[in-house]
């Protein structure tokens, strides 16, 4: 073999390689960050170059390319050991937790942690740990537990999307995944829940027995006036019956009143001797016995 093919071939060979050390691929979900001389390379505009996936050139020997996985990923507390809190009633509870992150800026993620995905969770881990604590804190164990446990998961989930951002990493999602109560802690929580629920029952209770008593003596107040409206329409139309009575007596007296006292006397007997046995002490010339002294008769014989 000729020296000029030897050459020919080193020269191909060093093509070849040093065409497949500038070329790379970003695959999806991968950002990556190309490195010269240990210097992030910049755009023209002078910010960071962020290559997204596809197919991308470097120079050999020269620069030197990250790539970093930018999909979502997840830290959860280890199970064998969980996170210890303090509740405001000084009671300590153990418990899991797991957050769901990913990387939002890559070069300041790059510069902040040195690329180290595992020491970016520690700082992670270890801020999170702190807001849940403090979160807890603010809280008594029922309150933690049942009462209150919503508001506290957003407040911790407001409190974490912050404490990334000097990372160039975004906390997504927070979500406590068991709390492990101690047996004595667990039965005082659960007297106070009960004692709670039955302080609402108790209160229900009483706000339906003031309604009931609303309702009886509404009904009652109705009853009075309906009767009250009642009596007084019974009593106009009495009045107008006796009224109209007594106008039909004395028309009735103004057509004949001889024979009307006659007939008043006669009732009047009638009442008077309604028993046998009933007896009377009268003088035989008193008014009551005036119609049987048959007076006009005796002045028509005379």
């Amino acid at each position: 073999m000729t020296p000029t093919k030897i050459i020919a071939g080193l020269a191909v060979v060093l093509i070849l390689f040093l065409g497949f050390s500038s070329a790379f691929v970003v695959n999806e979900g991968e950002s990556a960050l190309t490195l010269r001389l240990g210097k992030i390379i910049n755009t023209e505009n002078g910010s960071p170059d962020v290559l997204q996936a596809g197919l991308h050139f470097k120079i050999p020997l020269v620069d030197h390319v990250r790539i970093f996985d930018v999909r979502l990923q997840e830290l959860a507390t280890s199970p064998t050991q969980p996170l210890t809190v303090v509740t405001k009633e000084q009671t300590y509870l153990l418990v899991e937790y797991f957050a769901k992150w990913r990387i939002n800026n890559l070069p300041k993620f790059y510069t902040s942690t040195g690329g180290s995905t595992s020491w970016a969770e520690t700082l992670l881990e270890q801020r999170l740990n702190d807001i849940v604590r403090a979160e807890y804190g603010k809280r008594t164990s029922d309150q933690a537990i049942s009462a209150d446990r919503a508001n506290m998961i957003d407040a911790i989930k407001a409190e974490a999307n912050h404490i990334g951002a000097d990372q160039g990493i975004t906390v997504t999602d927070v979500r406590i995944q068991q709390i492990t109560i101690p047996k004595d802690v667990m039965d005082s929580v659960f007297k106070r829940m009960a004692t709670e629920r039955k302080q609402f029952a108790e209160a229900k209770r009483a706000e339906g027995i003031e309604k009931s008593e609303e309702i009886r003596a509404l009904a009652d107040q109705k009853v009075t006036v309906i009767k009250a409206e009642a009596i007084r329409q019974a009593a106009e139309l009495k009045a107008k019956g006796d009224q109209e009575a007594a106008q039909i007596y004395a028309k009735a007296y103004s057509v004949d009143p001889k024979f009307y006292a006659f007939y008043r006397s006669l009732e009047a007997y009638q009442a008077s001797f309604s028993h046998r046995n009933d007896v009377l002490i009268l003088k035989p010339d008193g008014q009551f016995f005036n119609f049987f002294h048959h007076s006009d008769v005796t002045k028509q014989k005379g």
